[in-house]
């Protein structure tokens, strides 16, 4: 299913999320819902992963929620899949440089 502009789907399997739309002011609260079971998930201790295959934008609310979720995790990486536009922005933003747990893999597969 492709979500309508503005729209987020969110599909989480243990600490994997999966994301297909956008993330902007409107989505983020599912987001961070999302990452918090993801972060909680399994024994706790493992990578939590963010698919961003799907994703066509992530405005300034997501990447605070991803900042957020790096936080929470301390020691544990937040892996973020894909590349695409989400990932150009957090590299961007130098993001995987202020936040070391925050990883960025675009190879896919």
């Amino acid at each position: 299913m492709t979500p309508h502009p503005g729209q987020l789907e969110v599909r989480r399997h243990g600490a994997v999320v999966t994301l297909t739309g956008e993330v902007d002011m409107n989505t983020s609260d599912l987001l961070r819902s999302e990452l918090a079971l993801a972060c909680s998930s399994g024994d706790g201790l493992g990578d939590v992963v963010v698919d961003f295959t799907g994703l066509t934008f992530i405005g300034s609310s997501g990447l605070h929620v991803l900042i957020e979720t790096a936080g929470r995790l301390g020691d544990r990486r937040l892996v973020l899949l894909g590349g695409g536009w989400a990932a150009y922005v957090v590299n961007l933003l130098g993001l995987t440089m202020k936040f070391p747990n925050i990883v960025v893999d675009q190879d896919v597969g």
